[in-house]
């Protein structure tokens, strides 16, 4: 089955929404909360390019704005596993349609590895409260959280507030402030850059602040001091006196004989000639033994 997925944009000069969501209740859309406000299926029967023009009639004069997509069965279950879910509203209170919305949030708060069971009561019990509650509850669960993989546009929000994090901190309300995302939005971002290693959360006196977890530095190694031979004899010794009886990599007999390149490289050929030396080659590298 295919369905379209329409979304309004009410002007004050128009209809009112309960005019618009009568008109499209007569084509058959439903209202829906989420991404899109109205949902309309094709059957197998009709014609996709009908519906369309039966959606613009319907909104004709109406004196709003509109757009539009068009997805398969397939396409609504992939929508949904990148949890783009559309609640739909059928004629549910505003109560109910709260409750579905908090329970929501709490889905998603379990798949993050939070245990909600404290919340869950006040779904049923005080919705006022829930609110607040939650806020409250996820700020002190932050450092708990597993990162989740998702394919929402989350990295976009993770992000800017990641550019705004510092090692002094920000609070949420800055965070929030400086990115235009919701407190929960923001929340939920660094709770995930908590998770996975890139700030911290801190307290400075009555104010709580997030800091920016600087990358490790980078391993500087010691660059290897060369002392140069004062002689042939001198370079060859010294390479013979650095190889191992299980032999030794080009590498490795170069920190250990300490010879400048040049050096090392004449001293190996005049090891060769002589037959002092022998190369073996093991996964693509020279190895060499005394002989």
């Amino acid at each position: 089955m295919i369905k379209t997925y329409i979304r309004v944009q009410i002007s004050s000069e128009g209809e009112s929404p309960k005019q618009i969501i009568e008109r499209m209740r007569k084509i058959g859309a439903v209202p829906i909360v989420g991404d899109y406000d109205f949902e309309l299926k094709l059957e197998d029967d009709k014609r996709l390019f009908d519906k369309l023009e039966e959606i613009h009639h319907s909104l004709r004069g109406a004196n709003v704005r509109y757009t539009l997509t068009t997805r398969t069965d397939i396409d609504v279950d992939t929508l949904a596993k990148n949890r783009h879910e559309v609640t739909h509203y059928v004629d549910q209170k505003p109560i109910e349609l709260k409750k579905a919305l908090y329970k929501a949030k709490l889905d998603r708060w379990k798949e993050m590895g939070l245990d909600v069971s404290e919340l869950e009561p006040l779904l049923e019990t005080d919705l006022d409260h829930f609110k607040t509650a939650s806020k409250e509850f996820l700020r002190t669960h932050l450092d708990q959280m597993s990162v989740v993989k998702d394919r929402r546009p989350e990295s976009e929000v993770d992000g800017q507030v990641l550019a705004l994090i510092d090692e002094v901190g920000k609070s949420l309300t800055e965070l929030a402030s400086a990115t235009g995302f919701t407190e929960d939005q923001v929340t939920l971002s660094v709770g995930r850059l908590i998770s996975s290693g890139s700030a911290r959360r801190v307290q400075k006196g009555p104010e709580e602040l997030f800091c920016l977890v600087p990358p490790p530095a980078p391993i500087v190694r010691k660059a290897l001091e060369l002392a140069p031979a004062g002689s042939d004899e001198e370079a060859q010794k010294r390479l013979l006196d650095s190889i191992r009886p299980e032999g030794i990599s080009t590498k490795d007999l170069i920190r250990a004989a300490k010879l400048p390149r040049e050096q090392f490289a004449k001293a190996i050929g005049q090891l060769k000639e002589k037959g002092s030396i022998r190369v073996v080659i093991k996964a693509k590298k020279e190895f060499y033994f005394k002989v």
